[in-house]
């Protein structure tokens, strides 16, 4: 593959200018005036690839962000397929399955993963684990009352508490990527992880 010249090099050294300060100094305490340094080229040269600071940590995360959306649609089709199928009893493996899967990709762009889960504040993504956690709170409700239909049987978790469970899971999710030390690592992690909560959440719903 060939190296990227003029316009597409400078566009390249912006990008791994930011990257490296953003992941040192968080977005909202890097300074445009850095990035240009660090990477060797003047503002007049960044604004003809880059409208502003944010839009840098945008193009360097997005990527990261359709990938985690991709991943949990996919997620979320196979669990109501099976449930829709009457077998809740696979709901379990398919989180657990599904998890593992996701954390470990994540963890292969870790750098940019913690960009945006650690690094993001002052950005539209500042509050994307919020975002996961909101769309948890929709899929875990919609599944349990599919179950609890199947099931002939009531499934009463308040939605505070159902938020709070979701919140703890994702973070532990987040914070497994993060500080992995390795692909094993995370995967185990996730595997510990996971079967608690889906033993928890089986304990909720008494079935």
């Amino acid at each position: 593959m060939a190296e990227p010249t003029g316009y597409d090099l400078t566009h390249k050294k912006i990008l791994d200018s930011a990257k490296k300060i953003f992941l040192k100094k968080g977005y909202e305490k890097t300074n445009l005036r850095e990035i240009c340094a660090n990477a060797g080229v003047t503002t007049g040269a960044f604004y003809r690839h880059f409208k502003n600071k944010e839009a840098v940590f945008s193009e360097l995360v997005k990527p990261v962000v359709q990938l985690i959306h991709q991943m949990y649609s996919k997620i979320k089709k196979e669990s109501f397929d099976s449930l829709k199928k009457n077998h809740p009893e696979d709901l379990a493996k398919l989180n657990l399955n599904g998890a593992i899967e996701a954390t470990v990709l994540m963890y292969k762009k870790k750098k940019l993963f913690e960009l945006l889960t650690c690094k993001s504040y002052g950005t539209k993504y500042e509050n994307f684990i919020d975002t996961i956690v909101k769309m948890e709170d929709i899929n875990r409700k919609k599944s349990n009352a599919i179950i609890a239909e199947s099931k002939q049987k009531e499934v009463d978790i308040p939605d505070e508490a159902m938020h709070l469970l979701n919140h703890a899971y994702v973070s532990a999710l987040k914070d497994i990527i993060v500080h992995g030390k390795s692909e094993e690592y995370v995967r185990e992690n996730t595997k510990i992880v996971t079967e608690f909560f889906n033993e928890g959440w089986k304990k909720l719903r008494g079935f």
